[in-house]
Parts: structure tokens; sequence; C-alpha cells
């Protein structure tokens, strides 16, 4: 496929896969709710950050959208007016409470919107790429497999972002799209920056979690923080580039497994994270049991950090096992790695 639509051009995966895009030589249409300035910015870094030419943005076309609209309210027949490849990556990613009918106007009725308006207008031999997260397996034990899932209730996920996207994941399975084989899920893990640099243009997920650290290291330098966390607990943090890489990959070849996960094989366990972050501030971050708390609780300023970081701690207190193949796992972040991705972000990252 030589022509791609890519809406949420102004994220963090979507900027990198049009970077990658539009360097192979493929034609482009990205589609942002962001002013095409915000976009160009974003994809040029993008380019930077993936050591290509920052001047192949200047190929890439901009065109206004909204996910609120089954039109998309985007000229359809105009973006689907060849055979393509439509990557919906456009989400609301926040783990804030009282956000549920946002999240699901967003996550759910706005992919419901993609495959509405990709249904109608997508000429013959197009393909439906849904950009989603391996984390919608939410709280269930076991490994999650490779599978269209089925609903679950609410209770059963760490947050309602993870609950969006299972729900947009089970509407998409009922879809005509699923039905005649024209569909990819591509589950992606912990997004993190650049594997041979650390350079990362996100202040999501892991990174959330540092500011925080380094926020509070820096005011009060050589403290101890103890996080409960799970005995094997282990992040699947997965760098951007290898990720574009799978998920063209994956897109350009056959679609007979309609739902692929896209995290390495081997994860990052949450004590190697723990050092690699004490290494480059004034903290000490220790991983214990809910037992050991118990026997000695958190002082005020380990509650007070622990309150702060409660969007991530959670995911801190599993143990995760997903279902993956060869020709979908990115490198895995190896200790090498993943101080290049903290070193950079403390570096260079971090709000002044």
């Amino acid at each position: 496929m030589d022509y791609h639509v890519v809406d949420g051009a102004n994220g963090f995966v979507a900027s990198h896969l049009i970077a990658a895009l539009v360097a192979r030589g493929d034609e482009v249409v990205a589609l942002a709710r962001a002013s095409g300035e915000v976009v160009r910015r974003k994809v040029a870094d993008a380019l930077t950050t993936l050591h290509l030419d920052p001047d192949l943005v200047r190929k890439v076309q901009f065109t206004a959208f909204s996910l609120a609209r089954s039109d998309l309210g985007a000229s359809a027949p105009d973006v689907f007016r060849k055979p393509c490849a439509y990557w919906h990556g456009a989400a609301l990613i926040t783990f804030f409470p009282r956000r549920e009918a946002e999240l699901h106007a967003v996550n759910v009725v706005g992919s419901a919107n993609t495959v509405a308006a990709f249904t109608e207008h997508a000429r013959p031999g197009s393909r439906y790429v849904h950009v989603g997260t391996a984390y919608q397996h939410g709280t269930t034990q076991g490994k999650a497999i490779e599978q269209w899932p089925d609903y679950s209730h609410p209770s059963e996920f760490r947050n309602d972002y993870e609950h969006s996207k299972r729900v947009a994941e089970v509407e998409l399975s009922q879809s005509g799209l699923a039905r005649n084989g024209d569909v990819l899920v591509t589950r992606l893990g912990v997004m993190v920056g650049h594997s041979g640099t650390g350079r990362a243009l996100s202040d999501l997920g892991i990174y959330d979690f540092i500011r925080v650290i380094a926020l509070f290291a820096r005011r009060s330098p050589g403290e101890r923080v103890r996080f409960v966390c799970h005995p094997g607990a282990a992040l699947h943090l997965t760098p951007v580039d290898g990720t574009v890489d799978r998920m063209l990959a994956l897109a350009d070849g056959p679609l007979d497994r309609p739902v692929r996960h896209l995290v390495p094989s081997t994860a990052v366990p949450v004590t190697d994270l723990f050092a690699a972050i004490s290494a480059h501030l004034p903290v000490e971050l220790v991983a214990v049991t809910a037992a050991d708390v118990e026997a000695e609780p958190f002082g005020r300023f380990e509650a007070i950090v622990n309150m702060r970081c409660k969007f991530t701690s959670p995911y801190l207190r599993y143990e995760y096992e997903f279902e993956s193949h060869p020709d979908a796992e990115p490198p895995p972040v190896t200790p090498r790695i993943l101080d290049l991705l903290i070193s950079w972000y403390i570096r260079e990252g971090l709000p002044e």
C-alpha cells in the first residue's frame, strides 16, 4: 500500500508512523484536530527522532477532522480517493477519574465514526488499522491472547481509558470490516522513545511517572520512596522506532490474524526501572509488597509521592503476559536502552 490516511496525526505514535511512511516515499494524508502548523512541527520532530530529513514534512498532506462526526468532518470522498491503509490512532488518553463520558465519546463513538466513514468511502483493496493497547486486557489474570475480546465490566480495568479501548475493540469486532477481513488491530505496549538515542516526544506512561519522581527528588533529595509492586511486575516498554517498523510490516502483510500484540518478548522488571531512575535522580525507589507497607507504613513523604503517582502505580501491581510472535515483536529494551531512555528524558524532556 503506497497511499495512507493517518488520523490523530499529532500524537506520539502517529507522528512517527507518518514520518516513516513519507520517508519511504508513500503518499500520506494526515488527519488531526490540531492546526496544520502543530501537526507539521510534530511530524518534523518525529522525522528528526528517526534520523530522517525533517524537510520531508512538506510531502505530507494535512486535513482537519473530527471524531465526533461520522463523515469525520473532512472531505471523505477526497481523503479516500484511492485504495489506502487507514490508520486509526486518534484517542483520548487520560487516567483521571470522572472522564468516562469523554473517553467514551472519543475512544468508542469516535472509533465507530472512523469505521463508518471508511466503510462508506474507502475504495476496494483498502485496509483499516486500529491502534490499540495491550493493556485493554485489564486486570484479568492469565495471558492476554491475540483474539477479539469480549465485553467486560468497568471494574475489571485499572482505569476508564482501558475500558474504553476494550469497548472500541468489541464494537470493531462486530463490524462488517472484521467480517470481511479488512481490519488489523495493533495492540501496543508502554510506548517509549527511540531505542538508539532515548529521545521521546511524550509525557505519557513512564514519563509521567519520572516527571513526578523528579519533582519530589529535586525538592527533597536523598529520600527513599517505596511502591507496592507485584513480585513479578515488569513493564513491556516498547521503543517507538521498533514499534513503527512492526506496524508497517504487519499492515503490508496478510490480514489473516487480525489482532496482534506489538510488545517485546522480554519485559523490563520494575526493579530495573527503579534502579535506572534512581541512578539519575537523587532518590531511592524501592519495590515492596503490601505486607511490607503494613509492617512499616508509608511516611508522610512516601504517602504524598504515592498519591501523586496514583495513576501510574496501579500498573506496578500486576504481572503481565501477552501472547506475541516474532513478526510483531519490537526489539526489547535492554539495560543500555533503558538508561538512554531515562537519561535523555531527565536531561532534555523534563519541564524547567
